[in-house]
């Protein structure tokens, strides 16, 4: 089962498409018609929008962005203010935001209606304005939380002797790798198989993100249990995802 596993995820990180088409036609037209009737669902959806905001606070942790540090680092309104708006226009939010990445099903859906001509790229434009409000909201909650975590991180890696040059450049990396780990996510990499199959379209809709809280609750788990890393840490990580974030 890992083995079928890992060899789906590489073919879909081959070819970049998480739905691997089908030479049924009749599937394929079922599997649109779910993509757009979540679209549906999504259009204009205000509290999708509000509770995307609620991701700011994945970036708090116990080390060099706790709670004080991260209160800090608002305090400072130019510096922060800098970050944000660095974060917000970066290269990875970006992508985000313009192709509906931030999820399996919008990705697919932007896809999906990407290939068709006429009436189908209208309905494309249409309902990427739709998602709009849930697009602005996902980014400014990475780019709020994640701005106090970049800064907080480049100073601490400073003080472990790294240049500033070098500081910037491993912070960045280490805000997207949280950011694709805690956010919602359409990188082939990031789901399963089982979310990328026909059925788990249907079951396993707007279910993206507790799934990624799931995986980050079973990995703290299994490291309490082989004793890797900071048991705090891990204990916190599972109260955070099992119940803060529900």
């Amino acid at each position: 089962k890992y083995r079928v596993a890992i060899e789906n995820m590489l073919g879909r990180m081959k070819t970049g498409i998480n739905r691997k088409p089908s030479a049924n036609a009749l599937e394929n037209r079922a599997l649109d018609w779910i993509n757009n009737a979540n679209g549906v669902t999504m259009f204009l959806n205000a509290r999708s929008a509000v509770l995307q905001t609620l991701s700011t606070v994945n970036f708090i942790n116990h080390t060099d962005n706790n709670i004080f540090a991260f209160s800090k680092a608002i305090a400072n309104v130019p510096q922060f203010a800098k970050d944000f708006k660095m974060l917000f226009n970066s290269p990875q939010l970006k992508v985000r935001r313009s192709g509906l990445q931030q999820d399996i099903q919008t990705a697919d859906l932007a896809d999906s209606l990407s290939r068709g001509g006429g009436a189908a790229n209208a309905l494309a434009y249409l309902l990427k304005i739709g998602f709009t409000p849930t697009q602005v909201a996902d980014s400014f909650a990475i780019a709020f939380g994640g701005a106090t975590f970049y800064r907080n991180r480049v100073k601490s890696l400073m003080k472990q002797g790294m240049t500033q040059d070098q500081a910037e450049s491993q912070a960045m990396i280490d805000f997207q790798d949280i950011t694709e780990e805690s956010q919602q996510s359409s990188r082939p990499d990031r789901i399963s198989k089982q979310q990328a199959s026909p059925v788990g379209r249907l079951l396993l809709a707007f279910q993206n993100t507790p799934l990624q809280y799931n995986r980050i609750i079973k990995k703290a788990v299994t490291n309490i249990a082989n004793k890797r890393g900071n048991i705090r840490d891990h204990l916190s990580r599972i109260a955070y995802y099992g119940a803060v974030q529900s």
